[in-house]
């Protein structure tokens, strides 16, 4: 991603749409999960389930995705300029 979209993502995180939106998936997959073990009687319908509890928790991951993925870009960046500004260590030098 560049770094654009990183900082609109990290915008949208910061909202109140977006906490109420994480709220209201949490609140989801806990109620698949509580209902789950009751409510899947065949096995079609517990491997429904899980996979809607998969889903569920990967868009409640997607936070802390995006933002793992800001740190190592800027890590990268902070390294590139130090050793931009170190030079090329293996250039001939006069």
């Amino acid at each position: 991603m560049d770094q654009k979209t990183f900082e609109d993502l990290i915008d949208m995180f910061t909202s109140d749409g977006w906490a109420l939106f994480i709220k209201g998936t949490e609140e989801l997959e806990q109620a698949i999960v509580k209902a789950a073990p009751d409510g899947a009687i065949t096995n079609d319908q517990w491997q429904f389930a899980r996979g809607q509890i998969q889903q569920l928790r990967s868009v409640l991951g997607y936070e802390n995705y995006v933002r793992l993925g800001y740190e190592a870009q800027e890590r990268q960046i902070e390294e590139d300029s130090i050793l931009d500004s170190l030079g090329d260590p293996d250039a001939d030098t006069i």
